[in-house]
């Protein structure tokens, strides 16, 4: 069997199938399809070794399901040459009777003279690995361009199934975020409504207001916990907003309407109107809770790059702080706990933009968003 495909060709036909929206198992399919086409052999195969029962499976593969080795064989590891691609590195095999390995049990087993072996690492631990076969012998040896294409797809694939897993461990984290949040939240709910009794019934209402801040506080934790428990989730569905408006309807949400919030000036781009009010919302809660009740905000476009800021005239951030204060759980107040800007970060990467903190015009802290695409007016 003969190549039709130049490596050329063959590459970026592998980048488009494996940047398709499809499941792991249609984008191996068509890697595996590819890679027979290129080296110009019968079938390909993603297969899982478990080293302790000494199992081989075929996960994917281009045979049929009455051809010799269709997915979900399971077979004796010891009985083929993925063992030898497991405890060695990759294989390439043109003539195996020839190359010396008429005794092997795998040629013996199965008769094959033609094989090409790379082993899949996902997560430090050995997955298996991407093999392509064929019952005659090659007349040559696999070229070097063949041997590096199968090495990409047994790459690219390794990033698939590190990438399902973590989305697997995403909405694992999300199920048990929103499990937790709704367990907690019900005797919150209980607390709350008992506070608004006994304020009707006695006369302490400095006390009940204190324990209602309380409450209040801990089902805006809630809340953050949850949205950090999902901040990896990609945007996906994003719409024409307005950064005025999605400003202004913020910070009608935000405790604090003594403070002033101007938006200098305004512009429109893409984004996930959600997630956004999510870094917005963040931001004026960061702002309000380290520059007091007199602190004063300023929203509007950036002129050096493509973007927007939200800024205020509270503390400055210390330049050695920078960086860390987005990570989760770094809190330079009392009573935060580090999640707030963890969110604006996590919101702004789904979204494939950058964050950075500075000091802006007001002289304290300054938060600007840029790599957004910003819509030109007409």
């Amino acid at each position: 069997m003969s190549t039709s495909l130049s490596a050329e060709e063959a590459r970026n036909e592998l980048y488009r199938c494996m940047s398709e929206k499809e499941s792991f198992e249609a984008k191996a399919d068509a890697a595996l399809s590819l890679g027979r086409r290129y080296l110009g052999v019968e079938n390909g195969h993603l297969t899982r070794i478990d080293t302790e029962s000494n199992h081989w499976k075929a996960m994917c593969s281009t045979d049929p399901p009455d051809g010799q080795f269709p997915a979900d064989l399971v077979l004796d590891l010891g009985t083929t040459y993925c063992r030898r691609t497991i405890q060695q590195g990759p294989i390439q095999l043109h003539n195996a009777a020839e190359q010396g390995l008429e005794d092997d049990p795998a040629f013996e087993e199965h008769g094959l003279p033609t094989y090409h072996g790379t082993a899949l690492v996902v997560d430090n631990e050995p997955y298996g690995t991407v093999c392509f076969v064929d019952n005659e012998p090659r007349e040559n040896e696999f070229t070097e361009e063949e041997t590096m294409f199968a090495e990409l797809i047994s790459r690219m694939l390794e990033h698939e199934l590190r990438r399902e897993r973590t989305q697997e461990q995403i909405k694992r984290l999300d199920q048990f975020a929103s499990i937790v949040s709704h367990d907690l939240r019900n005797p919150l709910g209980i607390a709350q409504g008992n506070i608004e009794l006994a304020a009707e019934k006695f006369d302490n209402p400095d006390e009940l207001a204190t324990a209602s801040r309380a409450l209040d506080r801990m089902e805006t934790l809630i809340g953050d916990v949850l949205s950090l428990a999902r901040q990896s989730e990609d945007v996906e569905d994003t719409r024409l907003v307005s950064l005025s408006a999605i400003a202004d309807d913020c910070w009608a949400s935000i405790d604090g309407q003594e403070v002033t919030m101007e938006v200098v000036d305004d512009c429109t781009f893409q984004a996930d109107e959600a997630r956004t009010k999510q870094v917005f919302e963040n931001l004026f809660r960061n702002a309000i809770e380290h520059g007091g009740s007199d602190v004063t905000i300023h929203v509007g476009t950036l002129t050096d790059r493509d973007g927007f800021y939200v800024e205020n005239d509270g503390p400055k951030i210390p330049a050695e702080d920078r960086e860390k204060i987005f990570e989760t759980g770094f809190s330079t107040g009392d009573e935060g706990l580090g999640l707030g800007l963890a969110i604006v970060s996590g919101a702004v990467s789904a979204h494939g933009w950058e964050i950075t903190a500075t000091e802006g015009e007001l002289c304290g802290a300054s938060f600007e968003i840029s790599n957004v695409i910003i819509e030109s007016p007409e």
